[in-house]
């Protein structure tokens, strides 16, 4: 889940009502057959572009898709330390193809992905954000990206399902000055898949501008967060995964976009993203992924929800003026929240990795969903307020059929 032409180098994009029955189908089970679409790459690059018609392979799909140019696996969450304190975390590694293969004769150094990673760690009683980055080419052990299952390294930031059966993964990363050593539970969770075709999410007009995302939401975690001072406090809570993969790139008309990912307590859940343009309007392809407390899903289109600005907070650093409170309405759904950052300044400046300023924190949202109260915890991501990524993509090319799988 970032803005100037240099953040090309790392991501390609930023991000009807379906049944269970259609969510189901959208979501192969291991040992289930399932096919390849005609998936499309671009003539000049040879990369897998995201086009109908490809079912969402769990827990194939958690690991690494070569094909395509772009990856990341999303972690954001809450934790709640044995002392009473409470934190909000982010860890996240990227991968980005810099070419669709090496040549035959390629030097020892060459290098055809490199890897990425962001933690962050957001102290909510005393109102602090930390943040550390990593970035290294793709060599194994140190820096790896598998294609069997999760696991994912960049130097010491470290991803790792052991089994291989998508039930238990080990995250162990530096998130600012602290370390977030836990297991994360993926064995009870259904997955959201984005897009009125589950599991495809538009982010432009033109073919195969879209990339492949899902969601885990409710991951009961626990384990340990090893502070500066050494010492070591045992942690749970709950975390949001996100996975996305494809090749597109966004419009030069998009300057930037607003995520959001909230689980209520009503048992509801709800990912919702807007691309805005250069006049502050949102593009017809922001859209938001609902799941109701029954367990049934619908993905909502731009038209179907409302996303109004109430506060601002202007960052004492890079001067980006912030959305800092919103109200978020879905009307055919009779709900309504207030969404606000736990604390305003939760930016981030990711200059020794992708060299963008965004803000992206933890966040709690209060409304009513028919007449009820809710409430939740969550998180929001920011990204074109300090720098426009206007430019920074290009439309995808002429695309062709490819020789191989994702």
């Amino acid at each position: 889940m970032s803005r100037r032409v240099c953040l090309s180098f790392l991501l390609a994009a930023a991000f009807a009502a379906a049944t269970p029955t259609a969510l189901a189908q959208a979501v192969s089970t291991p040992g289930q057959e399932v096919s390849e679409p005609a998936q499309a790459t671009s003539e000049a690059d040879g990369f897998l572009r995201a086009l109908p018609g490809r079912e969402l392979r769990l827990p194939a799909d958690h690991a690494n898709h070569p094909r395509t140019r772009t990856e990341w696996w999303y972690f954001t969450g809450q934790l709640f330390a044995e002392d009473g304190r409470e934190f909000g975390f982010q860890s996240t590694w990227f991968r980005r193809a810099l070419r669709e293969r090496l040549p035959t004769q390629a030097p020892p150094l060459a290098v055809r992905d490199v890897l990425l990673y962001h933690g962050a760690l957001a102290d909510v009683d005393r109102a602090r954000t930390q943040f550390t980055e990593r970035v290294s080419r793709d060599h194994a052990p140190w820096a790896r990206a598998s294609e069997e299952r999760l696991e994912v390294v960049t130097l010491d930031a470290s991803l790792l399902d052991p089994v291989g059966d998508g039930a238990r993964v080990l995250l162990d990363a530096p998130v600012g000055d602290a370390r977030l050593r836990v297991a994360i539970d993926f064995g009870t969770v259904t997955p959201l898949a984005h897009g009125e075709e589950p599991g495809l999410s538009l982010k432009g007009s033109e073919a195969g501008q879209a990339s492949w995302y899902y969601s885990l939401p409710r991951l009961p975690l626990s384990g340990s967060l090893q502070l500066a001072d050494g010492s070591e406090l045992a942690v749970s809570g709950e975390a949001w995964f996100d996975h996305e993969f494809g090749s597109s790139q966004l419009g030069d008309e998009q300057v930037g976009w607003d995520w959001f990912s909230v689980a209520l307590d009503d048992g509801s859940e709800l990912m919702l993203y807007q691309l805005r343009h250069t006049d502050g309007s949102a593009d017809a392809t922001s859209s938001a992924t609902l799941r109701r407390p029954d367990g049934s899903q619908r993905h909502l289109r731009r038209e179907d929800f409302e996303l109004e600005v109430l506060e601002r907070w202007t960052s004492p650093r890079s001067r980006a003026r912030y959305p800092a409170e919103w109200a978020l309405r879905i009307p055919s759904e009779a709900l309504e929240l207030r969404v606000r950052p736990r604390f305003a300044d939760q930016e981030l400046s990711t200059s020794g990795s992708t060299g963008v300023v965004y803000w992206e924190g933890l966040c709690e949202f209060v409304g009513e969903r028919a007449g009820g109260a809710v409430m939740g915890a969550g998180y929001v991501e920011l990204v074109g307020y300090a720098d426009s990524i206007q430019g920074a993509f290009a439309a995808p090319p002429r695309a062709v059929e490819p020789t191989q799988d994702a």
